[in-house]
């Protein structure tokens, strides 16, 4: 498995060399048009179509595919497809939506997993979907994949929510079998495109994106894990993937619902997210991605917690709730403290000045 995942990372590493000068001849290239892009200078989006070569080629390489982890490596590509032209071409969202359906569909009838049961979530008995199963499941990979998509809005944000993730479900997996394998392959494919993503350990002037084609596949990376873990090797229950995706959902939940109660499409852009929201009221994205990846872990080790401790699902899910509230109240309270921290530092470098 190691092998696996260093071989990942090195072939991750070679397409995004690659794939850089390639970048304005395939169109994948963000450039700083109109008031939600924050780069000066254009930037490549080729760091999803990096990790997916990565993933696809070190999991044909190493780990026994099956029929149901080819089917599901087929539904990843179709994202990424889709998430490459729309970097290319801005995709309508119903076109969007329409293959993020079609993937869904052929994660959950090609490899035979679905959400059956949600467990004793209210606290009135176990809630099983029966023919709803599918449909719901449906619905859960498309929130998952558009939740990820939405949150990646700063450098490193997306791709570090998903190695939270399935390094979380890596640590308290009985075994490591074939999904397994691919989840810790996909971590290490992540780490170069975040190394030139956030230009760490001195690697400058090759600044990337991940693009649509990128956050869709993370998307779907983390459902795809998440159901598995839920509904065939069983070492999570149902709420517990709340805990683990909290950050995500909760932006993505929250968004929708300001836009729908505006009379804006839920699909529509603007600036509200909480990492924009923090990135301003911090003074830079980079604070904000620390907060932001820190609250992450720790909603990771709360859920690991309950479910280790054995907590009532039921419990679990009613916190969760609970951790909503309370991030719609502090998301209330955001411009306000933006302007006390405004404040303070004009005061500061007003002393510093007198000084």
């Amino acid at each position: 498995m190691l092998t696996s995942a260093l071989v990942a990372a090195l072939i991750s590493l070679i397409a995004l060399y690659i794939l850089y000068p390639l970048a304005p001849r395939l169109g994948l290239v963000d450039h700083p048009s109109g008031r939600r892009k924050r780069h000066g200078q254009p930037v490549p989006t080729i760091g999803g179509v990096a990790i997916f070569i990565a993933i696809l080629l070190s999991s044909l390489l190493f780990l026994p595919l099956g029929q149901a982890e080819s089917l599901a490596l087929l539904g990843a590509a179709l994202l990424v497809g889709l998430g490459a032209q729309d970097d290319r071409h801005h995709l309508k969202p119903r076109d969007r939506l329409l293959a993020q359906v079609a993937a869904a569909l052929v994660l959950i009838l090609g490899t035979g997993i679905n959400l059956t049961s949600l467990g004793d979530l209210f606290g009135f008995g176990p809630v099983r979907l029966g023919i709803l199963s599918v449909p719901f499941t449906v619905v859960c990979v498309v929130g998952v994949v558009n939740a990820f998509n939405m949150v990646d809005g700063i450098d490193g944000l997306a791709g570090g929510l998903l190695v939270i993730a399935l390094g979380t479900l890596l640590l308290i997996a009985p075994a490591l079998g074939t999904v397994q394998g691919i989840a810790l392959i996909a971590i290490a494919a992540f780490v170069p495109y975040l190394v030139w993503n956030l230009q760490l350990f001195g690697q400058r002037g090759r600044r990337i994106f991940l693009g649509d084609a990128g956050s869709l596949l993370a998307g779907y990376l983390a459902a795809w894990m998440l159901i598995d873990a839920a509904e065939v090797t069983r070492c999570i229950q149902p709420v517990t993937g709340l805990w683990l995706l909290a950050l995500p959902l909760l932006d993505m939940f929250s968004v929708m619902l300001r836009r729908i109660l505006r009379g804006q499409s839920p699909f529509s852009g603007d600036h509200t997210h909480l990492h924009h929201l923090l990135s301003r009221v911090l003074g830079n994205s980079r604070r904000a991605l620390v907060v932001l990846l820190g609250a992450a872990g720790l909603l990771a080790v709360v859920g690991v917690v309950g479910l280790t401790a054995a907590l009532p699902s039921a419990l679990m899910f009613y916190g969760a709730l609970a951790v909503f509230a309370t991030y719609l109240l502090l998301l209330s309270q955001m411009p306000r403290l933006h302007r006390m921290l405004r404040r303070s530092r004009v005061r500061l470098h007003l002393l510093q000045q007198q000084r």
